[in-house]
């Protein structure tokens, strides 16, 4: 039976007006039926309901290790400028949040331009790089 039938019926679809139609029937209304002592029942109810991410920038750090392979493929696909014997990368532009880890014997220079941890930070200055956070 659809619902547009049981709207307007004295039953509600429960053959007996007195069981399916008043307040009581339902529990109440809105917090409703939480209970005394601490109100515990509305407490387990609503755990976990107010957990928001504000943030649209997904947190995916670029790992400096890796850093030589992908340079190669970005190159290619043009996502990667060279200005003044560095490889400048625009962090926002590639989908990460930061950069974070240490190089492993690499011989380019980097110029990031987004966060870095302070790690990575002291590693490409070390390396004759340059952040711009």
């Amino acid at each position: 039976m659809n619902r547009k039938h049981l709207r307007g019926s004295s039953t509600g679809g429960r053959g007996s007006g007195k069981r399916a139609r008043h307040a009581g029937n339902r529990g109440g209304v809105g917090k409703a039926g939480g209970g005394k002592r601490g109100q515990q029942k509305l407490m387990s109810f609503h755990a976990n309901t107010h957990t928001y991410n504000y943030s649209n920038l997904k947190k995916v750090p670029l790992n400096l290790g890796n850093v030589s392979n992908l340079i190669e493929s970005l190159k290619k696909k043009g996502k990667v400028k060279m200005n003044n014997d560095r490889y400048e990368i625009e962090l926002k532009k590639l989908g990460y949040s930061k950069v974070c880890g240490k190089f492993k014997n690499e011989k380019f220079k980097l110029a990031v331009y987004g966060k870095a941890s302070a790690k990575a930070k002291d590693d490409i200055l070390a390396n004759g790089g340059e952040v711009y956070e």
